[in-house]
Parts: C-alpha cells; structure tokens; sequence
C-alpha cells in the first residue's frame, strides 16, 4: 500500500502549492512610494527583486542581490541611475551589469574593463499610478500588455484612489474568494451583495467570466452615495483574465484586482475601484468632479478598507485550515472554484514548461550569464527537464 507521501496530490493540494505565471505584467509597488534616488524590495513567488527609482526619474528592477556576497543590494544605495552594494562598493546599472567596483579589483578600470558580472534585470514600467515588472522570459515583454482599463486611459479619465494589501494567504484563495458570492454571511454588516444567484459561466480563452445576479441596493454605502440607491444594480460580471481579476457593475462600478503571489502563504493585492456615478447624500445630486476623489477618500476609508479587512480576517482563516487539513478535500458546491484552480495549474506548467526550453537553448548557445524567470529554481527547471527527456524516452 502506499504511502501517504506516495498518494497521488487532490486538485487542491496542487493548486495551493503552484506560482504564477511570470510571463505577464505584475504590479509590484505604488508609484508614490518610490522615490528619486530610493529604492525598495519586492518579491515575486520567492525571488527577491530591487525596484530602485534613478535620479533621473526613471524606474528599474533587477535581482535583489550582490553576486560577491549576496547582500540585498536594496540595503545600499542608489547614485545617478545606478544601484550600490553598501558593502564593497560594487555598482549596478538596470540591466544588471555590474558598472563598477571601489576596490583594487576594480579601481581606475573603465567599465569595458571590468570583469563580466551580471545579475537578473526585468522589464518595469508605470501605468495605473503602479510599478509593474515583467519577471519572465522578457523577450516576451513587449507582446504582453498590462491590462487596459478604458475609465483610466479616456479622454477623461475617472478618479480613483488604488489600495495596497498583503494578505496571508495563496492567492488563488483570494480569487476564489472574491469571485464567490456564496459567502455573504461573512459580510452581514456591510452587505456589499445580498441573495446572489449563480446565472452561469463563460469561457473565451484564458479568461472565465463569471455572471451573478444579486441585490447591491443593502449596502450602506450604495444607500448613502449610490446612483438611485442602487437600482439597476443587480447584475454583475466578474472575471479571472489570468493572472487579473475584476468585476463590472452595469458599466458603473468596476473593480480590478492586481495580484502578486510572494510565496505559498502570502499575496500582495492591488485593488483598483472604479465608482462612476456618486451622489451627495440626502439631497440626491452628483458629486461634482473637483470633490470626487475626497468622495473616494472617504469611502476607501469607511467602507471598502472594513469591508476588505473581513476578507483578510477569513482568508487567513482559511490558510490556517489549509495548513492543519492538507490532505482533506473540500466540500465545494461552487463550480467556479474547480475552473479557476485548472486554469492556475496549468498557467504554472506552461510556465515551467516554456523556461525550460528557454534555459536549454541558453545552454545549447554557451551563452555566459543564464538566468531563469523568477519564480523558479534552476532545480524546478532541471527536475523539469530531466522529467521531459524521461517522457521522451518512454515514447521511443
């Protein structure tokens, strides 16, 4: 008989231990927080990476590190459009090639002169108010495009006030989270949504749309400052455009959210709210645009954020049991969950799949620096590769 270690992993349990996919767009920090001549470290799926802001204005993101002695490079600092070691002075540019080096290794030595020492370096770029990185193959970079939000790219765009959460938890937890309506008990105070009812699903490629029908009118915030209290409001799309996920509300409230998995047991989330019609309370008249994003202020302040922080609450919650009950399969009854988690597998597959192939032609092409897509270990490429030339040799 089997092990359990042997036994054969549920849906669940591979879905909860899966990356994602770094060959998209992934929001990796607020843009007001980086500052000229500053930098910070963000992590995509276990791989450190600095985003540091030249002097210039301009933003860069390259490996975390300092091949000598690994230091974080983030703990040193930022001169021109460079980054710094603190330690032994080794320098940086963004595309990770090392510029310069304040001891005698390096010292009165033109750049073209220095040994050949590079780290990692990513595609970056701001849209939205965010940073976003291309942590994957970045000669993909160019073919990939962040999301368009049509409210924040037209001639008048809508305001909007971006919130920042790091959550303990998978992320695919929090996309079943927010795309399953089933759990308005956790929400009674509040009332965001009340009696859903699941119309059905849509597929068109690698986006699943989800359509609800439910009463939005509940809500205290609909009631104080919604258009017409909410009528009208109770049908709703949402959808995961992997690695994205958003909802629409009869083309008046909207929401993205902007998810970047930082290990098994932490996300950090961008949510992006787009309220359209707003009224002044009592008096039922539009809030003028010079006084919108107070409006939104306010509402982030007392409704979204406590309204998010339940979710937090349970979706650790949730990891808890994920932890204690690995192996024990769900009683699930919404058949969103299911599609949403084949999809999440078989991004990360294709994933590891596509940068084995790119790490092999590297080799094949004895090129001198090789560094795979972050997220993964040359050890997950390597078992990977192996594994493939086994199945090959089945075959034959």
């Amino acid at each position: 008989m089997n092990t359990e270690e042997e036994q054969p992993k549920s849906r669940r349990e591979q879905v909860r231990s899966v990356g994602q996919s770094g060959n998209y767009w992934y929001a990796m920090e607020m843009s007001s927080k980086l500052k000229k001549g500053k930098s910070v470290e963000v992590i995509f799926w276990k791989s450190p990476i600095a985003l540091y802001r030249g002097e210039e204005g301009e933003v860069f993101a390259i490996e975390n590190r300092c091949p000598h002695r690994q230091l974080r490079l983030t703990s040193g600092i930022v001169q021109g459009n460079e980054i710094t070691c603190q330690y032994h002075g080794w320098t940086f540019d963004g595309c990770g090639k090392c510029t310069g080096i304040s001891h005698e290794l390096g010292k009165g030595k033109a750049k073209d002169s220095l040994p050949n020492i590079k780290v990692n370096s990513y595609p970056v770029q701001e849209k939205y108010g965010l940073i976003w990185v291309f942590p994957g193959d970045p000669a993909l970079a160019d073919k990939v495009h962040i999301p368009e939000v049509p409210q924040l790219t037209q001639e008048n765009p809508w305001e909007f006030v971006p919130l920042d959460f790091t959550l303990k938890a998978h992320f695919t937890m929090i996309l079943e989270n927010v795309c399953d309506f089933n759990h308005a008990f956790l929400h009674r105070k509040f009332k965001p949504f009340t009696d859903p009812h699941l119309l059905g699903t849509r597929h068109e490629g690698d986006i699943i749309y989800v359509d609800y029908e439910t009463d939005m009118s509940q809500s205290s915030a609909v009631k104080v400052a919604g258009e017409k209290k909410g009528k009208g409001l109770e049908d709703m799309t949402l959808w995961y455009h992997y690695p994205y996920q958003g909802s629409n509300t009869a083309d008046k409230y909207l929401h993205w959210l902007f998810m970047t998995p930082i290990d098994e047991k932490t996300t950090r989330c961008f949510f992006v709210f787009l309220l359209g019609p707003l009224e002044i309370p009592f008096i039922n008249k539009p809030v003028p645009k010079f006084l919108r994003k107070t409006v939104i202020h306010l509402a982030n302040f007392f409704y979204i954020v406590p309204l998010l922080k339940e979710d937090v609450f349970i979706l650790q919650e949730e990891m808890l049991g994920q932890e204690r009950h690995p192996h024990i399969q769900h009683q699930e009854f919404n058949p969103i969950v299911g599609e949403f988690q084949k999809l999440s597998i078989k991004k990360w597959n294709e994933y590891i799949h596509s940068e084995a192939l790119r790490k092999q032609k590297q080799l094949d092409s004895k090129e001198r620096h090789i560094f795979p897509g972050a997220g993964l270990t040359k050890k997950e490429l390597s078992d990977y590769s192996r594994m493939l030339e086994e199945s090959k040799e089945l075959e034959m």
